[in-house]
């Protein structure tokens, strides 16, 4: 997993830039000040995955080998809207009383720069407001598993290569930018209760938790890097027949600063928390289901934060 930031000079920035007041003339103390904008913003996205792998038959230390490829088709339509209140002249240019001129003078100069802020605005939108679509970045990833009686440890890395259809002059991309990502992680699943028919309330519980570390490289096409990035996640579910249900809960905290052109002093560092529940059906007979889950952002900072809802068809063959 990679990750999208609200201003990161990579061309997906989703946030209205901050309007600075804007001095009409060194020689008065005259600024026209800008409130706050608003940003109305919306994302719809359609993904396939095409997911190959190869499971070891051999053993290495009690564990299987798993080298696998995750090839993602994406389509994005994105809409962004930037609502920027008009600036207003302060002080007011009547107190004190000034020469009609010289009023004149400055509030032609509020009207100029209010259309300025405004071109502007509307300039940067434009390569927000974009459908696009194309294949995304592929995961390369070798894992080790071993599954010790109620207890599964998956341990691994995984790489993400810029395949992905990418321009730093538009906001929505299928791929995350000409850069790569390396990501080591270890998960463990432990089933509290295997007996699915049991009256327990343990029956086909499972618990699991997954710990990753992503270390990213500069983007040759705009010679920013993003800081590294922990991501933790944790979850439980219950499987009844062919339905599971459960609760997940995630964070990602980025460890290091951005650095590079247009790097922010602060150093922009990315953080989210998320939770929520899902429920899946397995079609019997068939290997494919459906997953259903819903996802509530909170405590983000350089993120955004939304509520989403995703519907997932997955089919082996």
């Amino acid at each position: 997993m990679q990750i999208y930031k609200i201003a990161d000079a990579s061309g997906n920035d989703v946030a209205p830039p901050p309007i600075t007041p804007i001095q009409l003339n060194p020689t008065l103390p005259y600024k026209v000040v800008f409130p706050a904008g608003s940003l109305a913003f919306n994302q719809d996205q359609t993904q396939l995955n095409l997911v190959g792998g190869y499971l070891t038959e051999s053993t290495y230390g009690n564990g299987h080998m798993v080298f696998a490829i995750n090839l993602p088709f994406v389509q994005q339509k994105r809409t962004y809207v930037v609502t920027q209140p008009a600036g207003t002249l302060t002080p007011a240019a009547t107190t004190p009383p000034l020469p009609a001129a010289v009023v004149a003078q400055l509030n032609g100069g509020t009207a100029l720069a209010n259309a300025e802020v405004q071109k502007r605005v509307n300039a940067a939108s434009v390569p927000q407001n974009l459908e696009v679509s194309g294949m995304g970045d592929a995961e390369l990833s070798t894992v080790w598993i071993r599954h010790a009686d109620r207890l599964k440890v998956a341990a691994g890395v995984s790489l993400f290569v810029p395949t992905g259809s990418y321009d730093k002059s538009r906001g929505p991309n299928p791929g995350f930018g000409n850069f790569y990502t390396l990501r080591p992680g270890v998960a463990v699943t432990y089933n509290l209760n295997p007996k699915h028919s049991d009256s327990n309330w343990d029956a086909g519980v499972s618990i699991a938790g997954r710990v990753s570390y992503g270390i990213n490289t500069r983007n040759k096409d705009t010679d920013y890097k993003s800081g590294n990035f922990l991501y933790a996640e944790g979850g439980i579910v219950k499987v009844s027949g062919d339905w599971a249900y459960g609760l997940n809960v995630f964070t990602t905290q980025q460890i290091s600063d951005d650095t590079g052109t247009g790097a922010p002093v602060d150093g922009n560092r990315y953080k989210t928390n998320g939770y929520g529940p899902f429920v899946s059906y397995k079609l019997p007979g068939k290997n494919a289901g459906f997953n259903l889950q819903f996802s509530d952002n909170f405590g983000g900072r350089n993120a955004i934060v939304a509520k989403s809802l995703q519907l997932r068809l997955i089919k082996a063959w």
